[in-house]
C-alpha cells in the first residue's frame, strides 16, 4: 500500500459542480510517470516458491490410461423445467451439487469443503454487527493460506465464497486468496459496507493476494456485490476493492458506492514491487460517486460495459500498455478517461462509448483510439498535452491519435489529406467496417456473464447425479457425456468442483448450458489423444451444421499427460442469434499443476515436450462469444518448484466466418503461434495478449513439431542469416483471401527471455525476437484492422508475407509503449 500512497498526490482538486452543472477538471497530479523497467512479467520461480505439501499421491489420473469406470449411470430426472422467470432465492444458496466439490490431490480432499457460506462463519448480514472476522474466517478455513503457501499448493484448496443477501459491516480488509471465487447472491445482491471505524488508506477488499507478485496472481474472483464506503470518512483515502492480479481473474457484476465530494477510490491496482499485474478482463460494473473511479496500473485489460456517475475521475490510468475500453458510460464526471499529463507509455483504445456533461471526455498523449463515443453537454473530447483537440462528437466515426499505417505499403502514415506525415498528430479515420458483429444499438454485441438467476433450483443437475467422480482417477467420459446428452434443451449440468478424467471426446450437444465451481477441470488422459498426426477434441461444442445454444462458464479444460494430438476446445457449432455459442471465465492450462504428469514430465531444458496439439479451434461453421479466456502453456509450476519446458504445437485457431466476439483473450507460450485467423471473417476482439515461450529460440520454432500443412502452420523457412531470434513464435498470423471483416481492438505481444534459464535477449541490438505479426495473401479493402497494437523486445512490428517477407513496420519507427506502439494499423 505505501507504494501507491507515494505515487498519489491527492490533492487540488476543485470541488465537485452540482449534477444540474458541467463539470470542471480536477488538475491530475495524481499520475506518476511509470518506470517500465519495474514491469516483468514475472519473477523467476527461485524468487518465490509453491508448496502442495499435503499432496495425496493415490490420485494418478495418467496411470493406467485404461481407468475403471462406475458401473453404471442413471440418467438425469426428466427435465419439467418452466421458462424462465424471477426468482425469490438464487439457486446457489440451496442447491445440493454445489456442495459436493471435492479436492482430489489433496490428503482427505473429500472432505475438504470448497463451498463456503459466510453466514456459517459467523457473519450476520444484519447492517450493524462487525462481520469482518467472519469473511476472513470463511477464507481461511482449512489451513487456507495466501500465495500458494497452504497445503495444497495454489491449485489444490480452491474456495468458494457465497454470500447470503443482506449488508455486511466491515471495519478492516477482507483478504482474498489465490483460487479463491466470491460469488454473492445474484437475486439480492448483498452490500458490503465499510463501518465509520474504517481508517484512513485501508482496502476494502483485498483482491491482491500478497503471497504472490502481482503478476501470478490468477484464478481469483469477484461477483455479485456491492461495496459501499459510504460509512467511512468521505476526508480519508479508502479503497474498494485492490484487483492487482492478473489471468484467469475475474470481476463482474459490482456496483461501488462511493460518497459524492470524498476522496474515495473504488478499483486500484497495487501489488508493492511487482507492479499492478497482468490482467485481461473486468466487466458489467456501475461506480457512483467518489474521487476516482478506477485507478489503472495494469500491463494489459479489456473493460467492458462501465457505468460512472458523479466522479471526479473515471478511469486514472497510473499505467497501462494495452488499454480497451468497450461501452463506458460517464455522466456529470470530471474526467471520463485520464492518462495524465504526461506521456504514459502504451495505448488506449476507447470505442462505443458515452459522455454526459463531462469536463473532458479524454485526457492524455500517448497512443489513442476513440470510435463511436456520443459526447453530449461535455467539454472537449480529447486533449492532449492540455490542448483541446476539435473533433466533438464520435458518434459513428473513428479519429486516432498516434502512429497510423493506411496503405499496407510500410511506406510512412499519411493523414487524411492524403499527403502530409501524421506521426503522433491526429486524423480521422474511416470509420470501422462492424459487419454483422454489431447489435440493435450499433454497438459491437457483448453478452453478460450467464448466472441463471431466473431459474430455480429445480432447474439444475449435478453431474454427480449421473455418475460422474470428479475425483482424479475415475474415467468420466460416458457419464459426462450421457448427462450432457440428457440435460440438453432441459437443464443446466453442474460440475461441483473437482478433476474430471475423460479418455474420449466430450461432446457438447446443442441447448447445453454448463457451469463450474471456481473452475472445475475437465482433462484429457489415452490413447484416443496422442497421436499428433491425427488429433481429436478434448471438448467438441457441437458438430458442423449444427444450430443452438450453449454456454460454459467457470470451467478450466487441461490435459492430465503428454498428448500431443489433443486439441482442448473445438467449436464446431454456430448459435441462431448472437451470443447464443458463449464462453465465459472459462480457461485452459497446459501442465504447471499437481494434476497433470507434465508438471514433472516435461523438465528438460531446450527440449520442450509436446504437451497438447493446439488449445482453441473456431471452425469455420461456428460464431461464438468467448469472454475472459487464457490460453496457458504453463512456464512455471503453480504447485511445486518443478521446472516446466512445455511446448504446445498452438493456441488459437480461428476459421469462424459467422460471427465471432474475443473479449479479453490471452494465448501464452505456444510453440508456433499464440492466434491465427485463416480465412476468417466477421470476427471483432478487445485485446489479444500474447507471450513467446520463454524456453524460444533453443530449440529453435517449429521444434519441436514439424509444420503440419493442412493444418496451415507456419514452417520459418523464410528466416535467413542464421538469426535464431527469427525462429519464434508468431504472435498473430492473418492470412487467406477470404479474411475480411476482421477489427481487432488492443494487442499485447510480449518476448521477455531468449532460452533456457530466463536467459537475456540476445538478438540483433539485444533484441528478443525478429518478427511477431504476419499479415499474408490479404487484398486492400479487407477490413483487417489492428488498433492499439503494442510489442515488446521485437524488431518488426508486422511483416507482409512471412518470416521472409516484406518488412513493414519496426519498433524502432514505433517507440513507445513497452517497446513499440501504432495507434492504427489498416490493411
Amino acid at each position: 500500500m505505501q507504494s501507491l500512497l507515494k505515487s498519489l498526490v491527492l490533492c487540488s482538486f476543485l470541488q465537485h459542480a452540482t449534477a444540474q452543472q458541467q463539470y470542471r477538471e480536477p488538475a491530475p497530479a495524481y499520475i506518476i510517470a511509470p518506470d517500465p523497467t519495474e514491469y516483468q512479467d514475472w519473477l523467476p520461480p527461485t524468487s518465490y516458491s509453491f508448496s502442495f505439501g499435503n499432496k495425496n499421491d493415490s490420485v494418478t489420473p495418467w496411470k493406467p490410461w485404461h481407468h475403471p469406470r462406475p458401473p453404471h449411470y442413471p440418467r438425469p430426472p426428466v427435465c419439467g423445467v418452466q421458462n424462465p422467470s424471477p426468482q425469490r432465492e438464487f439457486w446457489l444458496s440451496t442447491f445440493k451439487g454445489a456442495r459436493e466439490g471435492i479436492s482430489p490431490f489433496l490428503v482427505d480432499g473429500h472432505d475438504y469443503k470448497v463451498f463456503r457460506n459466510v453466514k456459517d462463519f459467523g457473519a450476520t448480514g444484519d447492517g450493524h454487527t462487525d462481520d469482518t472476522d467472519a469473511f476472513n474466517r470463511a477464507i481461511t478455513d482449512q489451513s487456507r493460506m495466501g500465495g500458494g503457501k497452504g497445503a495444497g499448493g495454489s491449485t489444490g484448496q480452491p474456495a468458494l465464497i457465497y454470500i447470503p443477501p443482506g449488508t455486511y459491516v466491515i471495519s478492516s480488509s477482507v483478504q482474498l486468496f489465490i483460487d479463491t471465487q466470491v460469488i454473492g447472491d445474484t437475486v439480492n445482491p448483498p452490500t458490503i459496507k465499510a463501518s465509520s471505524q474504517m481508517r484512513n488508506n485501508t482496502v476494502m477488499i483485498a483482491g491482491y493476494d500478497f503471497g504472490q507478485p502481482s503478476t501470478t496472481n490468477f484464478y481469483i474472483g469477484l461477483r455479485n456485490v456491492k461495496l459501499d464506503t459510504t460509512g467511512a470518512a468521505s476526508e480519508d483515502t479508502i479503497y474498494a476493492l485492490n484487483w492487482a492480479v492478473s489471468q484467469a481473474t475475474n470481476l463482474v457484476n459490482v456496483d461501488f458506492i462511493m460518497p459524492v465530494d470524498s476522496q474515495h477510490i473504488g478499483i486500484e491496482m497495487d501489488g508493492g514491487d511487482s507492479g499492478g499485474g497482468s490482467g485481461l478482463f473486468m466487466g458489467d460494473l456501475n461506480f457512483e460517486g467518489g474521487l476516482i473511479g478506477i485507478l489503472f496500473n495494469n500491463q494489459q485489460y479489456a473493460i467492458k460495459n462501465v457505468k460512472i456517475t458523479n466522479t471526479r475521475t473515471g478511469i486514472a490510468v497510473k499505467h497501462a500498455f494495452s488499454l480497451t475500453i468497450q461501452g463506458i458510460e460517464c455522466e456529470n464526471v470530471g474526467i471520463c478517461v485520464d492518462m495524465g499529463p504526461i506521456d504514459v507509455a502504451g495505448s488506449i483504445n476507447l470505442i462505443d462509448s458515452s459522455c454526459e456533461r463531462c469536463g473532458t471526455v479524454v485526457n492524455g498523449t500517448s497512443s489513442i483510439l476513440l470510435e463511436n463515443i456520443s459526447v453530449r453537454n461535455s467539454g472537449p473530447t480529447l486533449k492532449v498535452n492540455g490542448t483541446a483537440r476539435p473533433i466533438g462528437d464520435l458518434t459513428g466515426k473513428t479519429y486516432a491519435q498516434g502512429n497510423v499505417y493506411r496503405d499496407g505499403t510500410g511506406r510512412p502514415s499519411i493523414s487524411s489529406n492524403g499527403t502530409a506525415p501524421i506521426a503522433r498528430n491526429g486524423t480521422f479515420l474511416p470509420y470501422t467496417n462492424r459487419g454483422s458483429l454489431v447489435g440493435s444499438d450499433g454497438r459491437y454485441f457483448t453478452k453478460k456473464l450467464p448466472q441463471y438467476e431466473d431459474y430455480p433450483v429445480s432447474a439444475f443437475a449435478s453431474v454427480r447425479d449421473a455418475g460422474a467422480k470428479g475425483d482424479g482417477v475415475t474415467d468420466d467420459t460416458a457419464a459426462i457425456n450421457a448427462a450432457l446428452a440428457s440435460n440438453a434443451d432441459c437443464k443446466i449440468t453442474y460440475f461441483p468442483h473437482g478433476v474430471y478424467l475423460v479418455t474420449d471426446t466430450i461432446y457438447v450437444p446443442p441447448g447445453s448450458r454448463i457451469v463450474g465451481e471456481v473452475w472445475s477441470t475437465i482433462t484429457a488422459s489415452g490413447e484416443h489423444f496422442a497421436d499428433e498426426n491425427n488429433p481429436q477434441p478434448l471438448i467438441q461444442v457441437g458438430k458442423p451444421g449444427e444450430v443452438g445454444l450453449c454456454e460454459i462458464t467457470d470451467m478450466l479444460f487441461t490435459v492430465a499427460d503428454v498428448l500431443p494430438g489433443a486439441i482442448l476446445t473445438e467449436i464446431n457449432m454456430a448459435g441462431a442469434k448472437q451470443g447464443d455459442v458463449s464462453l465465459h471465465n472459462t480457461h485452459y492450462r497446459i501442465g504447471g499443476a499437481a494434476d497433470s504428469r507434465t508438471e514433472t514430465a516435461c523438465q528438460t531444458e531446450s527440449d520442450p515436450c509436446k504437451a497438447a496439439f493446439l488449445v482453441m479451434h473456431l471452425k469455420s461453421t461456428s460464431s461464438s462469444y468467448i469472454e475472459n479466456a487464457w490460453l496457458w502453456s504453463a512456464d512455471h509450476d503453480l504447485d511445486g518448484d518443478y521446472n516446466q519446458q512445455i511446448g504446445t504445437g498452438r493456441g488459437m485457431l480461428v476459421e469462424a466466418t459467422q460471427g465471432t466476439h474475443l473479449i479479453g483473450t490471452g494465448s501464452e507460450h505456444h510453440v508456433m503461434y499464440g492466434y491465427q485467423f485463416n480465412n476468417a471473417a466477421n470476427v471483432f476482439a478487445a485485446l489479444l495478449q500474447v507471450e513467446t515461450p520463454y524456453f524460444q529460440p533453443t530449440p529453435r520454432a517449429p521444434a519441436p513439431w514439424t509444420p503440419n500443412p493442412a493444418w496451415n502452420d507456419p514452417d520459418f523457412s523464410g528466416c535467413t542469416g542464421n538469426v535464431s531470434q527469427c525462429y519464434m513464435q508468431w504472435a498473430l498470423r492473418i492470412f487467406g483471401e477470404k479474411t475480411h471483416t476482421l477489427p481487432l481492438y488492443g494487442q499485447g505481444f510480449w518476448v521477455f527471455f531468449n532460452g533456457p534459464n530466463y536467459g537475456a535477449c540476445t538478438g540483433p541490438d539485444g533484441v528478443c525476437q525478429i518478427n511477431i505479426v504476419d499479415l499474408e495473401g490479404l487484398s486492400k479493402g479487407d477490413g483487417v484492422d489492428l488498433y492499439g497494437l503494442n510489442t515488446k523486445g521485437v524488431e518488426n512490428m508486422v511483416t507482409i508475407g512471412g518470416s521472409g517477407g516484406r518488412v513493414a513496420a519496426t519498433q524502432a519507427e514505433n517507440a513507445g509503449s513497452w517497446g513499440g506502439v501504432i495507434a492504427a494499423y489498416l490493411f
